[in-house]
């Protein structure tokens, strides 16, 4: 019989251990969620021409078969990142990103909002280059 020994740790770096998160087991397996909305996003469309148009847009022969896989709940088959992308456009739809992107607390900007965020991001570039003007004018003696 072996004696069992508590590991203490007493190193004195405050550094995270490898395997150590805050974050819970299986928080982004969205796997089988991701294929549930793509089969609902096809919504009847015919999914040959949906296989046809991936194909064609990715550059990766994708027969109707395979797009079927990919949306059953069979683990092993996996769309590819750009035959998502691909799948998107055919379908309209940006949902599969945005379910993607939920459980980093992030989401898709659509085409009618990216003018707001590039003028949103060039005001607060604005600000941040007159805090330094005025840091360097302060310096330099040089009022305004």
């Amino acid at each position: 019989m072996s004696k069992s020994m508590k590991k203490i740790d007493s190193s004195l770096s405050s550094q995270q251990g490898l395997f150590d998160t805050t974050l819970p087991e299986g928080k982004f397996d969205v796997l089988l969620g991701l294929k549930q909305l793509m089969s609902r996003e096809m919504n009847g469309q015919d999914r040959f021409f949906i296989a046809a148009q991936i194909s064609r847009l990715s550059g990766h022969d994708l027969s109707k078969v395979m797009l079927d896989k990919y949306v059953s709940s069979d683990p092993a088959y996996r769309p590819h990142a750009d035959e998502l992308v691909s799948f998107c456009h055919v379908v309209g739809s940006q949902g599969t990103f945005r379910y993607l992107l939920e459980p980093l607390g992030a989401d898709v900007i659509g085409p009618d909002d990216m003018k707001f965020l590039r003028l949103a991001r060039l005001e607060e570039q604005r600000r941040q280059l007159d805090a330094e003007i005025m840091q360097l004018r302060s310096k330099c003696g040089i009022g305004r």
